[in-house]
């Protein structure tokens, strides 16, 4: 019997498409991809006085730098108070009140880049955010900074090594208002490609074992060769079924300890398929204009092809996104 599996045609149908070669890097040098474009998102309350403490936070990634002007891709659910992903019943997204403030570092600054809610736009069926910060407002200042993009990656396959990042919320980091930035490594389980799968996790399509924590959320997923695969942001668990008594019935652990990332490729194909004049890459209006870092038709060369055969009518934008 045929099987009738919904699938959905995105950048996903490029799995097994490998652009050209490019060296492996040992341990130490993932290390150095990673600390280097990673930030740490704190929520502060009453962040102006003496009594300033954290409340929540997460981490985020550097993609691309446009005269001074540093984009960072992180998850919704990390900058938003409320960040209704699941299509939860009543459930609204809601930004931070004025007594909340979000600020942004990593742990080589010595200072803090608060960001206000028109320095960050978000997907409301994506759990993506990007912020926008203009370091050009603190050179009189004197604050500096080590924010360095990462790289954009390629295409991935079943149990290749990933590596990820971030300030979890564990053991040796209760309690503290700066979160100590910890590292994980795994291989890609699988990638979600149906609409029903899709459907349950919310768009995150790429399973993986580098163990997440509470904080990593939108820290990247990155490849043996230091490249952006994809933004964590999901964790599985175990659901206990019991009968009316209370009594446990089933168990179903087939969720446990896999761990999600959004993939990169998605945040393409949505500005490809954005209109022009939304906020965004594509808009000169728009203070998010060509945030998307450029990609390389020779490394991307399939990429490009699989993009125009998907959105013919788009090849405008397409061509926009590649250098």
């Amino acid at each position: 019997m045929k099987k009738n599996m919904k699938k959905i045609f995105l950048s996903f149908i490029l799995i097994f498409i490998f652009p050209s070669y490019v060296p492996a890097l040992d341990s130490y040098g993932i290390y150095e991809a990673l600390n280097k474009s990673i930030v740490r998102i704190n929520i502060w309350q009453d962040y102006e006085s003496d009594n300033a403490y954290t409340i929540t936070g997460g981490s985020g990634v550097v993609i691309n730098e446009k005269n001074g002007v540093y984009f960072i891709l992180t998850n919704a659910h990390v900058l938003l108070e409320e960040f209704c992903l699941f299509d939860e019943y009543g459930c609204i997204d809601k930004i931070w009140g004025k007594d909340i403030t979000i600020a942004i570092d990593t742990p080589d600054t010595e200072f803090d880049y608060p960001v206000n809610s028109n320095d960050f736009m978000y997907w409301s069926d994506y759990d993506f955010a990007v912020i926008r910060v203009n370091m050009n407002n603190y050179i009189k200042e004197d604050q500096y900074h080590d924010f360095t993009p990462i790289t954009i990656g390629g295409s991935w396959h079943p149990l290749m090594r990933v590596y990820g990042a971030g300030f979890p919320s564990i053991l040796g980091n209760y309690d503290k208002d700066y979160a100590e930035l910890v590292f994980c490594s795994g291989v890609v389980n699988t990638m979600f490609m149906d609409e029903d799968s899709l459907y349950q996790l919310g768009n995150y399509s790429i399973a993986h074992s580098c163990t997440l924590a509470g904080g990593m959320s939108g820290g990247p997923l990155v490849d043996d060769e230091g490249l952006l695969l994809g933004i964590n942001g999901l964790s599985g668990g175990s659901e206990l079924y019991t009968d009316e008594q209370g009594n446990l019935v089933d168990v179903d652990i087939a969720a446990a300890r896999f761990d999600y990332a959004m993939d990169i490729w998605e945040l393409y194909r949505l500005e490809i398929l954005s209109f022009e004049d939304e906020d965004g890459h594509f808009n000169p209006d728009s203070s998010f204009y060509e945030y998307l870092p450029k990609l390389s038709y020779d490394y991307h060369a399939d990429f490009y092809e699989s993009y125009v055969e998907l959105y013919p009518e788009e090849i405008g934008k397409i061509r926009l996104l590649f250098d």
